[in-house]
Protein backbone atom coordinates (compact mmCIF):
# COMPACT_ATOMS: atom_id res chain seq x y z
CA UNK A 1 0.00 0.00 0.00
CA UNK A 2 1.01 3.68 -0.64
CA UNK A 3 1.17 4.98 2.65
CA UNK A 4 1.47 8.73 2.30
CA UNK A 5 -1.49 8.78 -0.52
CA UNK A 6 -4.16 6.39 1.80
CA UNK A 7 -3.44 9.39 4.49
CA UNK A 8 -3.88 11.93 1.99
CA UNK A 9 -6.75 10.44 1.00
CA UNK A 10 -8.21 9.12 4.60
CA UNK A 11 -7.83 13.59 5.77
CA UNK A 12 -9.19 14.34 2.53
CA UNK A 13 -12.61 12.06 3.42
CA UNK A 14 -12.28 12.71 7.53
CA UNK A 15 -12.25 16.95 6.55
CA UNK A 16 -15.00 16.52 4.24
CA UNK A 17 -17.37 14.34 6.30
CA UNK A 18 -16.20 16.52 9.55
CA UNK A 19 -14.89 14.35 11.74
CA UNK A 20 -11.57 15.85 11.46
CA UNK A 21 -10.83 18.48 13.66
CA UNK A 22 -7.81 20.08 12.77
CA UNK A 23 -6.54 23.10 15.67
CA UNK A 24 -5.55 26.05 13.66
CA UNK A 25 -2.37 26.99 15.02
CA UNK A 26 -0.32 30.41 14.40
CA UNK A 27 3.93 29.33 14.54
CA UNK A 28 6.34 31.51 16.53
CA UNK A 29 10.12 31.52 16.61
CA UNK A 30 12.20 31.70 19.69
CA UNK A 31 15.94 30.91 20.00
CA UNK A 32 17.20 30.06 23.29
CA UNK A 33 21.16 29.63 23.82
CA UNK A 34 21.46 29.42 19.76
CA UNK A 35 18.96 26.96 19.19
CA UNK A 36 15.43 27.83 17.50
CA UNK A 37 12.17 26.51 19.01
CA UNK A 38 9.15 26.55 16.88
CA UNK A 39 6.51 27.33 18.67
CA UNK A 40 2.44 26.41 17.81
CA UNK A 41 0.42 28.94 19.26
CA UNK A 42 -3.95 27.98 19.43
CA UNK A 43 -7.02 27.66 21.20
CA UNK A 44 -6.87 23.49 22.05
CA UNK A 45 -9.99 24.21 24.07
CA UNK A 46 -11.70 21.39 21.79
CA UNK A 47 -9.41 18.85 22.44
CA UNK A 48 -9.10 19.56 25.63
CA UNK A 49 -12.80 19.53 26.43
CA UNK A 50 -12.72 16.30 24.58
CA UNK A 51 -9.81 14.72 26.98
CA UNK A 52 -11.30 16.18 30.34
CA UNK A 53 -14.46 14.26 28.94
CA UNK A 54 -13.43 11.27 28.99
CA UNK A 55 -11.07 11.05 32.26
CA UNK A 56 -14.40 12.32 33.98
CA UNK A 57 -16.44 9.43 33.10
CA UNK A 58 -17.03 7.01 35.62
CA UNK A 59 -15.81 4.54 33.25
CA UNK A 60 -13.08 6.59 31.04
CA UNK A 61 -14.19 6.38 27.68
CA UNK A 62 -11.22 5.09 25.40
CA UNK A 63 -10.76 6.53 22.04
CA UNK A 64 -9.02 3.83 20.35
CA UNK A 65 -11.06 1.05 21.74
CA UNK A 66 -12.90 0.71 19.19
CA UNK A 67 -11.56 3.65 17.14
CA UNK A 68 -13.70 5.84 15.25
CA UNK A 69 -13.85 4.22 11.57
CA UNK A 70 -13.32 7.90 10.31
CA UNK A 71 -10.14 7.93 11.34
CA UNK A 72 -8.85 5.10 10.44
CA UNK A 73 -5.86 5.17 7.60
CA UNK A 74 -5.26 1.25 6.84
CA UNK A 75 -5.24 -1.73 9.04
CA UNK A 76 -1.09 -2.33 9.30
CA UNK A 77 -1.00 -6.10 10.61
CA UNK A 78 -3.16 -7.80 13.13
CA UNK A 79 -2.01 -6.49 16.15
CA UNK A 80 -1.71 -2.82 14.59
CA UNK A 81 -3.93 0.14 13.13
CA UNK A 82 -2.79 3.72 11.49
CA UNK A 83 -5.37 6.68 12.52
CA UNK A 84 -5.61 9.99 11.86
CA UNK A 85 -5.08 12.07 15.04
CA UNK A 86 -8.58 13.73 15.41
CA UNK A 87 -7.53 17.15 16.44
CA UNK A 88 -3.84 17.81 14.71
CA UNK A 89 -2.63 20.66 14.73
CA UNK A 90 0.29 19.52 11.77
CA UNK A 91 -1.33 18.05 8.61
CA UNK A 92 -0.07 14.32 8.40
CA UNK A 93 -0.63 13.81 12.18
CA UNK A 94 -1.25 9.70 12.69
CA UNK A 95 -1.20 7.63 15.11
CA UNK A 96 0.14 3.65 15.08
CA UNK A 97 -2.29 2.32 17.12
CA UNK A 98 -2.68 -0.96 18.95
CA UNK A 99 -5.59 -3.06 18.12
CA UNK A 100 -6.51 -4.41 21.78
CA UNK A 101 -5.72 -2.60 24.90
CA UNK A 102 -2.16 -2.17 25.78
CA UNK A 103 -0.79 -0.29 28.60
CA UNK A 104 1.11 3.14 27.20
CA UNK A 105 2.95 2.50 30.53
CA UNK A 106 4.38 -0.62 29.27
CA UNK A 107 7.53 -1.25 27.71
CA UNK A 108 7.21 -1.13 24.00
CA UNK A 109 7.46 -4.81 21.97
CA UNK A 110 9.10 -6.03 18.80
CA UNK A 111 5.54 -5.56 16.85
CA UNK A 112 4.98 -1.84 17.87
CA UNK A 113 7.99 -1.04 16.06
CA UNK A 114 7.97 -3.53 13.21
CA UNK A 115 4.42 -1.32 12.57
CA UNK A 116 5.81 2.10 13.30
CA UNK A 117 8.66 1.24 10.85
CA UNK A 118 6.26 0.24 8.31
CA UNK A 119 4.95 3.78 8.20
CA UNK A 120 8.45 4.98 8.66
CA UNK A 121 9.62 3.66 5.76
CA UNK A 122 7.23 5.37 3.39
CA UNK A 123 6.97 8.37 4.84
CA UNK A 124 10.60 9.02 6.24
CA UNK A 125 8.99 11.08 9.56
CA UNK A 126 9.30 11.50 12.70
CA UNK A 127 7.75 8.94 15.22
CA UNK A 128 7.90 9.70 18.97
CA UNK A 129 5.91 8.24 21.90
CA UNK A 130 5.35 9.31 25.55
CA UNK A 131 5.77 7.01 27.65
CA UNK A 132 3.00 7.73 30.73
CA UNK A 133 1.80 10.62 32.16
CA UNK A 134 5.57 11.98 33.44
CA UNK A 135 5.98 11.94 29.63
CA UNK A 136 3.21 14.47 28.23
CA UNK A 137 0.76 11.07 27.42
CA UNK A 138 -2.97 11.88 27.84
CA UNK A 139 -4.21 8.53 27.12
CA UNK A 140 -3.32 4.89 28.27
CA UNK A 141 -4.01 2.74 25.30
CA UNK A 142 -0.77 2.24 23.06
CA UNK A 143 0.05 4.86 20.73
CA UNK A 144 3.02 6.09 19.08
CA UNK A 145 2.54 9.42 17.23
CA UNK A 146 3.63 10.19 13.60
CA UNK A 147 4.70 13.27 11.44
CA UNK A 148 6.43 14.27 8.83
CA UNK A 149 9.41 15.47 9.02
CA UNK A 150 11.37 18.06 9.31
CA UNK A 151 8.39 19.66 11.16
CA UNK A 152 7.67 22.43 9.31
CA UNK A 153 6.96 23.48 5.55
CA UNK A 154 10.09 24.26 3.48
CA UNK A 155 9.36 27.85 3.11
CA UNK A 156 8.74 28.31 7.19
CA UNK A 157 11.05 28.74 10.12
CA UNK A 158 12.67 25.23 11.38
CA UNK A 159 13.00 23.56 14.56
CA UNK A 160 16.66 22.36 15.75
CA UNK A 161 17.55 19.46 14.55
CA UNK A 162 17.66 16.98 17.64
CA UNK A 163 21.02 15.99 16.29
CA UNK A 164 22.47 19.18 16.75
CA UNK A 165 22.76 18.59 20.98
CA UNK A 166 25.87 16.35 20.31
CA UNK A 167 27.69 19.65 18.41
CA UNK A 168 27.26 22.05 21.02
CA UNK A 169 29.70 22.47 23.40
CA UNK A 170 27.62 22.04 26.20
CA UNK A 171 25.55 19.09 25.03
CA UNK A 172 22.59 18.14 26.54
CA UNK A 173 21.04 19.71 29.60
CA UNK A 174 19.51 16.37 30.75
CA UNK A 175 19.59 12.67 30.95
CA UNK A 176 18.94 11.01 27.24
CA UNK A 177 20.67 8.48 25.16
CA UNK A 178 21.38 8.17 21.28
CA UNK A 179 21.91 5.91 18.66
CA UNK A 180 22.29 6.47 14.93
CA UNK A 181 20.28 4.01 12.80
CA UNK A 182 21.38 2.48 9.17
CA UNK A 183 18.80 2.28 6.47
CA UNK A 184 18.75 -1.66 7.29
CA UNK A 185 17.85 -1.57 10.62
CA UNK A 186 13.88 -0.47 9.69
CA UNK A 187 13.84 -3.69 8.30
CA UNK A 188 14.87 -5.22 11.19
CA UNK A 189 11.90 -4.60 14.22
CA UNK A 190 14.27 -6.62 16.43
CA UNK A 191 17.13 -4.87 16.46
CA UNK A 192 15.12 -1.50 16.64
CA UNK A 193 13.64 -3.21 20.11
CA UNK A 194 17.13 -4.25 21.18
CA UNK A 195 18.09 -0.94 20.35
CA UNK A 196 15.16 0.96 22.35
CA UNK A 197 16.14 -1.26 25.52
CA UNK A 198 19.63 -0.29 25.34
CA UNK A 199 18.52 3.53 25.27
CA UNK A 200 16.66 2.90 28.74
CA UNK A 201 19.15 1.30 30.14
CA UNK A 202 21.50 3.73 29.12
CA UNK A 203 19.02 6.34 31.43
CA UNK A 204 18.12 4.40 34.18
CA UNK A 205 14.95 2.49 32.98
CA UNK A 206 13.67 -0.60 32.19
CA UNK A 207 13.28 -4.43 33.73
CA UNK A 208 12.70 -4.13 37.32
CA UNK A 209 13.24 0.00 37.53
CA UNK A 210 9.94 -0.03 34.99
CA UNK A 211 8.99 1.92 31.93
CA UNK A 212 7.38 4.97 32.73
CA UNK A 213 8.57 8.67 32.47
CA UNK A 214 10.44 9.14 29.28
CA UNK A 215 10.06 10.41 25.50
CA UNK A 216 11.33 8.37 22.65
CA UNK A 217 12.13 9.78 19.11
CA UNK A 218 12.22 8.17 15.87
CA UNK A 219 13.60 8.91 12.50
CA UNK A 220 15.04 6.47 9.94
CA UNK A 221 18.25 7.95 11.02
CA UNK A 222 18.16 8.15 14.38
CA UNK A 223 16.72 7.20 17.93
CA UNK A 224 16.71 8.93 21.10
CA UNK A 225 15.49 8.25 24.49
CA UNK A 226 15.39 11.45 27.47
CA UNK A 227 14.20 10.76 30.64
CA UNK A 228 11.16 12.13 32.32
CA UNK A 229 9.87 13.35 35.93
CA UNK A 230 7.07 15.63 34.57
CA UNK A 231 4.58 15.88 32.33
CA UNK A 232 4.56 20.23 32.68
CA UNK A 233 6.20 22.60 34.40
CA UNK A 234 4.62 26.00 35.57
CA UNK A 235 1.38 24.86 34.05
CA UNK A 236 3.27 24.27 30.63
CA UNK A 237 3.19 20.78 29.22
CA UNK A 238 5.66 18.81 27.23
CA UNK A 239 5.52 15.70 25.33
CA UNK A 240 8.68 13.98 23.22
CA UNK A 241 8.46 17.20 20.73
CA UNK A 242 9.58 19.62 23.08
CA UNK A 243 13.01 17.24 22.56
CA UNK A 244 12.52 17.85 19.04
CA UNK A 245 12.14 21.99 19.15
CA UNK A 246 8.55 22.27 18.94
CA UNK A 247 6.04 22.91 21.90
CA UNK A 248 2.43 23.27 21.66
CA UNK A 249 0.95 26.22 23.82
CA UNK A 250 -2.60 26.80 24.44
CA UNK A 251 -3.35 30.29 23.64
CA UNK A 252 -1.70 34.01 24.50
CA UNK A 253 -1.07 33.23 28.56
CA UNK A 254 1.24 30.19 27.76
CA UNK A 255 2.91 32.13 24.92
CA UNK A 256 4.37 35.03 27.30
CA UNK A 257 5.12 32.37 30.80
CA UNK A 258 7.56 30.66 27.74
CA UNK A 259 8.87 33.80 26.56
CA UNK A 260 9.98 34.83 30.40
CA UNK A 261 11.08 31.09 31.62
CA UNK A 262 12.53 29.96 28.16
CA UNK A 263 12.23 26.77 26.16
CA UNK A 264 15.30 25.31 27.78
CA UNK A 265 14.53 26.04 31.41
CA UNK A 266 11.15 24.38 30.64
CA UNK A 267 12.61 21.19 29.13
CA UNK A 268 15.49 20.77 32.01
CA UNK A 269 12.56 21.18 34.32
CA UNK A 270 10.34 18.38 33.26
CA UNK A 271 13.09 15.67 32.38
CA UNK A 272 14.78 13.42 34.66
Amino acid sequence: MDLPAAIRAATRRALDSGALQPIPTRPEVLRDEGLDFVLRVGDLRRKSDSERRQHAAPQPANPFLPYDPAMLVTELSESHALLLNKFQVLEGHVLVVTRAFAEQEAALQEADFAAVAQVLRQTSGLAFFNGGAAAGASQRHRHVQLLPWPLMPAAAAQPFDPREWARREAGWPFAHARAALAPVDLEQPARLLGLYRGLLADIGLGGSKGYSGYNLLLTPDWMMAVRRRFGAHEGLGVNALGFAGTLLLRGEEELQRLRVLGPLRLLRAVSG
